[in-house]
């Protein structure tokens, strides 16, 4: 097995709790990501990275707030691994270092 090169200096926390703005029940519960502020520019860098790694590319849904709609369109998924606790599910996310890639490269 490869070792693991970690892209980030510290994993990205996620965590899903109750959504404290929800006023009508319509969106229940609330996505929170915390990326340290040392690893804020290296997941810049690694988002430049995963937009030239074409293999990567996946059909996903996302929502259409001008023809109020669900359209497919093609992305990259960022995955990660949590629990669900008492107070919300929460998780980490370590991401694999991508090595650059030249400007000039078919890849």
């Amino acid at each position: 097995m490869a070792d693991f090169t970690p892209a980030l200096t510290h994993q990205i926390k996620w965590s899903v709790n109750d959504n404290r703005f929800d006023t009508d029940g319509s969106k229940p519960k609330s996505l929170a990501l915390f990326i340290t502020q040392d690893s804020i520019l290296e997941f810049a860098a690694y988002l430049q990275r995963l937009a030239k790694q074409t293999d990567k590319v996946r059909s996903g849904k996302v929502w259409d707030f001008v023809n109020k709609e669900e359209i497919e369109l093609d992305g990259f998924y960022i995955n990660g691994k949590g629990q669900d606790g008492q107070y919300g599910a929460f998780g980490s996310i370590n991401l694999a270092q991508i090595p650059d890639v030249p400007e000039d490269s078919p890849f």
